[in-house]
């Protein structure tokens, strides 16, 4: 081979590809942050065996959170260390720009939640995505704009928007968009987006298409109205002509779903697609997954305000009509399993963190629900960032959920370190073991996915579907984004009762062609881009 020399070899691995190919014994050679040979590899500066190992294109998240973390943990440490290189974040309509000095108050404070007290200097999306360039981050990043983060920052609360402050939030996506951003994501169980009418997201969503981003959502309902939200879903899709992404399409366990609710919602994508539109959905890798604590209280509660809400959960007769009229969101809560819920992350009551409700409510000496309540209203004008832990569904249909073809592999979580205060607010594995359990359970445990359809899944598939050119793959000319893990000793003993444990089996990660794990851990490389629209 003539030119440049070979600056990193990969020798002797099973490259898996991400196209869904067989695996293939191989060399890859890297130069700057290129693939540049596949195949058989000269002699290289720096050399790494990689026998009896996997190679394979570093994972992309669909569906993260870590947006909320960057700012506290620009290393990424939980993320990277499971061979994750990109990660699409501004998912559930929450992200942390813009910001308006109407939403400059609220900001800072789900900012503060996750362990970041520096100064919030930007205001347009575009200031915050040269914000965050500007500190480095160890992984790709590819942002969505959050619609309720947009109603925030144009003033718009309980009450329907105005002409004008829908010109205002009209405004808002066409700059995020221009700022680069794949899209708008909304929220619409919870938070300001529960608040929003088809007709809003819709107009918002013209915006997009015009882009030709993508429209993003955690739909309204996922039980008992899981039909007519991804008709919602689908009408807002359609009529702003943008791509759809259903964010994590399942139905939680015993929340009464129609017969067939999940194959009925997935037929109704598939039919969207015969129509010629471009839709797609995300899932989890666990039974368990998190909430936002606020997403069961009655909309009437949360219409003046968190500091309002806290305040008249502390009326006994208030306590008493929300117990009523919480059949929403978690609706197996409504039903009294209060045993598959824990709560994750309040301030005032640290000790409390990680413990299900009702182990809460005895060791209090209360009923549960007064014990939800308490947490709630100490939180205060923090109350919107309380995080609960559901154990949320079958295996059997984490099965029919992982394995569909329309469904990328994500994880729903943020990523976090094991130590300081980002490790004391992370009671739960999902951040620390998330992509590797899709592996060591899905693929080497159940046989739900085989080894190549996983890493399709988790690298190729979500890389063409957002765009991401040059990523995804193990090819010539493609992003040095990989990974290089021991299949069979892949292996984590990150738990609900000690969370804070990095994966074992990840021989080597590199991003852009820096290396950022080996052998000895996890390097100083901030060597992430972001990736925009």
């Amino acid at each position: 081979m003539s030119g440049p020399r070979i600056e990193l070899a990969i020798r002797n691995g099973w490259v898996v590809d991400g196209t869904g190919a067989p695996r293939r014994k191989m060399d890859v050679g890297i130069i700057g942050n290129r693939v540049v040979e596949v195949g058989q590899v000269p002699e290289a500066e720096t050399e790494i065996d990689a026998s009896g190992l996997t190679v394979s294109p570093g994972f992309i998240d669909p569906h993260s959170h870590t947006d909320w973390t960057v700012h506290s943990n620009r290393d990424a440490e939980s993320t990277i260390r499971q061979g994750v290189t990109t990660e699409i974040v501004g998912n559930c309509g929450i992200t942390n720009a813009p910001v308006s000095e109407l939403s400059l108050e609220s900001t800072r404070i789900r900012m503060y939640a996750y362990g970041y007290d520096g100064p919030i200097s930007w205001r347009s999306f575009g200031d915050y995505l040269a914000d965050i360039e500007v500190g480095g981050t160890a992984q790709n990043l590819a942002f969505f704009v959050g619609h309720s983060t947009i109603r925030d920052a144009a003033g718009v609360a309980s009450d329907p928007p105005s002409e004008q402050q829908l010109v205002k939030m009209e405004n808002l996506v066409r700059e995020a968009m221009e700022a680069g951003a794949l899209g708008m994501s909304s929220g619409l169980e919870y938070s300001l987006g529960a608040f929003a009418s088809t007709a809003e997201l819709q107009r918002l969503s013209r915006i997009v298409g015009r882009y030709g981003g993508i429209y993003a959502s955690h739909i309204r309902n996922r039980d008992a109205k899981i039909l007519d939200s991804v008709g919602e879903f689908l009408a807002i899709m359609e009529d702003g002509d943008a791509a759809g992404q259903i964010s994590h399409l399942n139905v939680r366990h015993d929340t009464n779903a129609p017969e067939r609710g999940w194959e009925r919602a997935v037929e109704l994508m598939t039919a969207a697609r015969d129509r010629g539109f471009d839709v797609q959905a995300d899932t989890t890798p666990f039974r368990q997954g998190v909430g936002i604590m606020t997403g069961i209280l009655p909309n009437w509660l949360l219409a003046e305000g968190y500091p309002t809400a806290a305040t008249r959960l502390g009326d006994p007769l208030v306590r008493a009509k929300v117990r009523e009229e919480s059949d929403r969101y978690w609706r197996f809560i409504q039903k009294g399993q209060w045993d598959r819920v824990r709560l994750q992350n309040s301030p005032e009551f640290p000790e409390l963190n990680g413990r299900y409700f009702t182990d809460i409510a005895r060791l209090r000496n209360q009923d549960v629900w007064d014990s939800y309540f308490d947490v709630l209203a100490a939180a205060g004008d923090n109350m919107g960032n309380l995080i609960m832990i559901g154990d949320l569904f079958t295996e059997e249909h984490l099965k029919e959920m992982v394995s569909h073809p329309l469904f990328s592999l994500g994880v729903d979580a943020y990523s976090s370190v094991d130590h300081g205060p980002m490790s004391d607010i992370t009671v739960n594995p999902l951040p620390y073991s998330g992509h590797v359990h899709y592996l060591t359970h899905h693929v080497r445990d159940t046989g739900n996915l085989t080894l190549e359809e996983a890493v399709r899944k988790m690298s190729g598939m979500p890389a063409k579907r957002f765009g991401l050119k040059g990523r995804g793959l193990v090819r010539e000319g493609y992003f040095a984004d990989l990974v290089v893990f021991d299949f069979e000793g892949l292996r984590t003993e990150s738990s609900f009762e000690h969370p804070a444990r990095y994966p074992e089996g990840i021989a080597l990660v590199t991003v852009n062609g820096t290396i950022a794990v080996d052998r000895d851990g996890r390097t100083d490389a901030r060597s992430g881009r972001l990736l925009r629209r």
